[in-house]
Formats: C-alpha cells, sequence, structure tokens
C-alpha cells in the first residue's frame, strides 16, 4: 500500500516522516508474524493490515468502525501488545526448550554412566551442557549442544565397540555351554554299552508319545525286543560275550529303523524298545520283521559259531489307552512270541 513517490515537499516533513515510520512498522508486524499461544499469524497480517488503512487512508478503525479518526494511541498499543506477546511466546518457549534440553542430557547421563573414563568425560560434559542450558544465549546453547553431541556420539561408539566385543565373547561361551549341555544330555539318555537310548529317555519319549500322538489320533506303534538264549550266552561264553552281543544288536536296530520318528532304546537288560510314529500295525509288523532277519544275520567274528535271535512282540497305540496299558499289550504279544519258539513276531490284539 505505501506510495514510494511521496508527495513533493513531504520527505522531510516530520509528521509524514513519522507516519511512514509507523505504517513500516505495521507491514514489519504483518510481513514477520508467527502463530503464539494468543493468534496465528494470518490473523496478525489481518490486523495489522487494518490498522495501516486506518492509519494511511483514513479506514474505519479496527475497533469501532463508526470512527474514522486516526488513533495513533491505538496503533501504538497494538505494536506494543504484539510484540510483549510475542516476546513472552519466545521466552516460555526458550524456557521449555533449555528444560527439554536438560532433561533429555539427563536421562542419557542415567541410562549411560556405569562405568570408567568416558563416563567421566560424558558427566562432565552434561553437567556443563545443563549450566548452559539455564544461563547461557541461544549461540552458546547451540554450540555446547554440538560439541556435548559430538563427545556423546564418540563416547556411545567407543561404548558400543566395547559392548560388541562383549556380546560377541558372551555368545561364544554361550555356544560352548550349549554343546556342554548337549553333550551332557545325550550322556544322560544314552545306554553307554549299546549306544541307543536308556530307559530314562524311552520312559519319557513314550509319555509325549501317548500324549500328543494319542490326542491327534495319528497311528504309532511300539515293539518290544527280547534277545534269545541270552542268559546261555553269559553261562556259557561269559559276560563280555554278552555285552558284545548287546553292543552289536543295538548298533543293528539303530541302523534298521533311521527314520527322524523312529526312537530305539535299551529297555533294560537283555531288552530293547523300539518306538515307530506315523506307522499301523501292518507296517510295523513288516519293519519289526525286517529288523528281527537283521539280527539273525548277524555273526560275531570273536564268537563265530553263536547264531542271534531276538523275539518281538508289536502293539499299536489305542484310543485311548495309558503307556502302560500300551507297554503291557507290547510285552503280552512278547511272551507269545517266546512261547511260539522264538525268533519271531508277534502282533498285540487291537
Amino acid at each position: 500500500m505505501r506510495n514510494d513517490a511521496s508527495p513533493s515537499g513531504l520527505d522531510s516533513d516530520p509528521h509524514y516522516l513519522a507516519l511512514e515510520t509507523l505504517a513500516d512498522i505495521l507491514r514489519a508486524c504483518g510481513d514477520h508474524a508467527f502463530d503464539t499461544h494468543a493468534h496465528t499469524a494470518e490473523q496478525v497480517r489481518k490486523r495489522a493490515e487494518l490498522w495501516l488503512r486506518h492509519l494511511l487512508v483514513g479506514a474505519p478503525h479496527p475497533d469501532t468502525s463508526l470512527s474514522t479518526a486516526r488513533d495513533f494511541v491505538g496503533v501504538r498499543r497494538f505494536v506494543r501488545e504484539l510484540r510483549a506477546t510475542e516476546l513472552a511466546f519466545v521466552r516460555s518457549a526458550l524456557t521449555d526448550l533449555r528444560g527439554m534440553i536438560s532433561t533429555v542430557f539427563v536421562n542419557i547421563e542415567r541410562m549411560f554412566l556405569t562405568d570408567g573414563e568416558g563416563d567421566a568425560q560424558l558427566k562432565a560434559s552434561i553437567a556443563r551442557l545443563h549450566a548452559r542450558a539455564q544461563a547461557a544465549s541461544l549461540d552458546e546453547l547451540r554450540n555446547e549442544l554440538q560439541s556435548v553431541t559430538t563427545e556423546l556420539s564418540r563416547l556411545i561408539g567407543s561404548r558400543e565397540r566395547r559392548r560388541s566385543e562383549e556380546v560377541a565373547q558372551l555368545g561364544a561361551e554361550l555356544r560352548q555351554l550349549h554343546a556342554r549341555l548337549q553333550e551332557t544330555r545325550r550322556s544322560a539318555e544314552t545306554d553307554a554299552l549299546t549306544g541307543v537310548h536308556n530307559r530314562r529317555a524311552f520312559d519319557a519319549f513314550l509319555e509325549r508319545v501317548v500324549e500328543f500322538d494319542g490326542m491327534v489320533g495319528a497311528p504309532v506303534s511300539l515293539m518290544l525286543f527280547d534277545v534269545d538264549d541270552f542268559k546261555h550266552v553269559n553261562d556259557t561264553l561269559g559276560h563280555l560275550a554278552g555285552d558284545s552281543v548287546l553292543s552289536t544288536i543295538g548298533k543293528t536296530l539303530a541302523r534298521a529303523f533311521l527314520r527322524k520318528v523312529d526312537f530305539v532304546s535299551r529297555y533294560g537288560g537283555e531288552e530293547f524298545a523300539v518306538i515307530v510314529r506315523d506307522t499301523n500295525l501292518t507296517e510295523a509288523r513288516r519293519m519289526a520283521e525286517r529288523a528281527r532277519l537283521a539280527v539273525h544275520a548277524l555273526r560275531l567274528p570273536e564268537y563265530p559259531e553263536l547264531e542271534l535271535g531276538v523275539s518281538i512282540g508289536v502293539a499299536t497305540l489305542r484310543i485311548p489307552e495309558t503307556k502302560l496299558e500300551w507297554l503291557k499289550r507290547a510285552d503280552d504279544a512278547l511272551l507269545e512270541a517266546k512261547r511260539a519258539g522264538k525268533n519271531c513276531v508277534v502282533l498285540a490284539a487291537e
């Protein structure tokens, strides 16, 4: 709205110069307004425009539209109140900023100050920043913030490298511990003589199978093996021969049942137990017969005259049935195999 071609002779008129100066102030108020808690920048621009029109061309008074008399006092009051509001807003925002900076770095201090010389350096830097945040100018605060942030980044980087090394070392120790635990577990669940699972492992696996397979109705079969005439082997050839027989039969059964769902164990004495999952009675009989033939074909180099045989009882899990009931039916079938002449397979009644 300003007319740069001022009327002739008015450039040196003090009243005109004062009016133009006041107009420039109003233009600046509108051009450089910003949002505060009390008003928005757009509201200030509109308000400044109304005062500018009132001042220069005698437009209606912004507050009392009926009056056109120039209200210089009102203009000054508008400018003072606007600047007072903006100053209060800036001071409040700066106070909030100082508080946030202090809070952030105090929390960082609590988080990271745990050890070492680096932590002492960080603590001193944060204390210096905290003091600056309370009293320093914006330029000083900005410079100090940049300095502390750089120091913090360096210290955090150093700490992260230390932590990475510690984590890597801990990971290696955990892997070693896991390997030892796995080896201990295998030792605790393995029969030392035959290399297959022991009775403890069998009992635990049997219970899990009954609970899970019995719940979902999946076919699962149990085979009980008894080495024929084992007492005669011990009595005539000695216990070393008996141990050799058990060890050889255990390895043979482990090779005969290679699926991940097969579980081979030494049940006790000269007896072995095999659990075959996802296997019905017909399939279990075929697998048991194949294992029987593999044992019967064995020849021990140190005892070439010894002929081996196993009697086998097979039972498929009924729904519902407890593990003891299942074991008893397999054991009864094993006794029938013994009575039937040994070295044969007998199926339990379904």
